[in-house]
């Protein structure tokens, strides 16, 4: 049974650490070719702010897994789940970064109280994001659904925790993804956003340095 875990742990670290490579490649690609200014911006940002942290977190679960066995599995799925939030954190770090850093052709971000989101501190807008998150339209859909997804990281962390390292680096690059609400009352989170039509980079236009 120990062979395994064992096999199971090696696995998931890998599959972690190959999926941290490839989105680093990609980034690599991006800047090599040149013809992207804001992808590169936003990946460099992502990988920053949540592609690596996550990358190292689910690694050191899955090491655990090799050691630990079966206390291993429950006590990963407890991480997986403690680790929501602090996703959400990593997610809002990388997008609070993103929109400073952009400008879009049909305005700026804001958020459903109308407040520009580049002009808010960090905090402000975890404030904000939480706030919206969990009053408006349809909130009992929304805890719900948030329950299920705690049961599926309990229960089957190494497929959320490869899922979600995955998912998490594209998501928090596009505020559609990262500032949108199911409680908005749009057809789907984030439509707001998708009406802000082509960002590009504040400073592509300077010399670099």
């Amino acid at each position: 049974m120990h062979t395994w875990w064992m096999v199971l742990g090696l696995g998931g670290a890998g599959a972690s650490l190959g999926i941290l490579l490839v989105q680093v490649l990609f980034w690599q690609r991006l800047r090599r070719v040149g013809t992207d200014p804001v992808g590169v911006f936003t990946q460099g940002v992502a990988l920053r702010w949540v592609g690596v942290p996550l990358a190292a977190l689910h690694v050191a679960l899955f090491l655990l897994l090799t050691r630990l066995d079966q206390p291993g599995w429950w006590l990963g799925g407890v991480v997986m789940v403690l680790s929501v939030p602090v996703r959400r954190l990593l997610n809002l770090k990388a997008i609070a970064v993103i929109v400073r850093g952009l400008d879009y052709e049909h305005g700026p971000v804001v958020d459903r109280d109308g407040a520009q989101v580049d002009a808010q501190s960090y905090w402000r807008l975890v404030r904000s994001w939480f706030r919206h998150e969990y009053t408006g339209r349809g909130v009992g859909d929304v805890i719900t659904i948030k329950i299920l997804v705690l049961l599926v990281h309990l229960l089957f962390w190494p497929l959320a925790a490869v899922g979600a390292q995955a998912s998490h680096v594209l998501m928090c690059q596009d505020p559609a993804d990262a500032l949108g609400h199911s409680t908005d009352g749009h057809e789907r989170p984030g439509d707001a956003y998708r009406a802000l039509g082509t960002p590009y980079v504040r400073f592509a236009a300077r010399e670099p340095r």
